[in-house]
């Protein structure tokens, strides 16, 4: 609140301890306020605050972010004109007294998501942990349903290894200095499901990810132990609440546990025809541990630097941060991209914790720095 605004609060509450009655008091403002004062919007998109008030026909109204007072209508209209949260304060006085009451504002970047394909895990078809609603069969129900959850502030998981989602803005994002990415993702201390992070021009300019990708270096990137185009295949399961059996291109075999907290029917997305699917990328070496002995408690430390959902030093709020300038090719040689379109995640890790499940990659946004 600004000084104008404090000076008139005070001055009414001198008028109110020197004069007012139990009926006064009756006709001090209210504003009347949900539970949930957080609001969600599209970047340079209207967003009307209109709140229910009680005893504010003679009042005044003052709308302030930080010491500025932008609106004395009872209803605002707030555009986010870049992603982030704005906190918007109300203070509603008359003669009798005064309320206040706080409003929040995300702007959510306006993104795309081209293609959602999560290896199977214990969030895949989850209607009671996930919030689907056992209806996606198709891509396009997938994709709606992750873009959805996104602009909600929620997470979409990736399942198992190879999972994937691909992204894009409605603009380019240029390469400038330093970081010029960031991805949301929902990590802490001791609970890291590193994503690796592909980036890709729109060479042909057909608004589609069909381009070559390109891999941001991280901190595991050349390490003997990193290994590059593995390859896991998925296998539907012929029974309901049976784990997912897969192979490797090295000869190896395992399951993608079922965990009876998440007790949909199948953890093999449904909007997959396929009997089995492949998926190929960055395997990273997996660093979790069993903490407790008996499978119960795992602790996922964070890599260094370069994953998405990887609570690393470098990591602010669930952000993780890219420079465009660490794409990599095939080959691991530096390639120099103006500016990227498109923006692909996928699970780095084929790890197992016990009562814990799958580790699983997590997002939950992306914005341009």
């Amino acid at each position: 609140m600004n000084k104008v605004l404090e000076y008139i609060v005070l001055s009414v509450l001198v008028f109110i301890a020197s004069s007012c009655n139990i009926d006064e008091v009756m006709k001090t403002p209210k504003i009347i306020v949900e539970q949930n004062t957080k609001y969600r919007a599209w970047v340079a998109n209207e967003v009307l605050i209109s709140p229910v008030y009680e005893n504010c026909d003679d009042a005044s109204f003052y709308w302030n972010i930080g010491d500025e007072v932008v609106c004395t209508e009872k209803e605002y209209t707030f555009i986010p004109h870049s992603a982030g949260e704005t906190e918007i304060c109300l203070t509603v006085i008359n003669s009798y007294g005064h309320d206040t009451a706080t409003f929040r504002v995300v702007g959510v970047e306006h993104f795309t998501i081209y293609d959602y394909t999560p290896a199977p895990g214990q969030f895949i078809g989850d209607c009671k942990s996930a919030g689907f609603d056992g209806t996606e069969r198709t891509m396009a129900d997938a994709t709606a349903y992750a873009q959805r959850r996104i602009f909600n502030g929620q997470f979409v998981s990736l399942g198992a290894f190879g999972g994937y989602i691909v992204l894009g803005l409605d603009h380019s994002i240029a390469n400038d200095e330093g970081n010029d990415l960031a991805i949301m993702g929902n990590s802490f201390s001791g609970s890291s499901e590193p994503g690796v992070v592909w980036v890709m021009q729109d060479d042909n300019h057909n608004s589609l990810p069909d381009d070559t990708w390109y891999e941001l270096c991280g901190s595991e990137s050349g390490m003997d132990e990193t290994i590059q185009n593995y390859e896991v295949t998925y296998y539907r399961p012929t029974e309901a609440a049976s784990a997912v059996t897969w192979h490797d291109n090295m000869g190896n075999s395992g399951e993608v546990d079922y965990i009876y907290v998440h007790n949909q029917d199948f953890y093999y997305p449904l909007w997959i025809e396929a009997e089995s699917y492949t998926l190929q990328g960055t395997r990273l070496k997996s660093k979790s541990y069993d903490q407790s002995g008996n499978g119960s408690i795992w602790v996922n430390p964070a890599y260094d630097w370069g994953y998405a959902d990887n609570a690393s030093d470098d990591s602010l709020g669930g952000e993780n941060f890219f420079d465009i300038d660490n794409a990599m090719d095939a080959e691991g040689n530096t390639i120099a991209l103006p500016y990227i379109d498109f923006v692909k995640v996928q699970c780095a890790l084929q790890q197992q914790c016990g009562s814990i499940g799958e580790l699983s990659t997590d997002i939950c946004g992306i914005r341009e720095l």
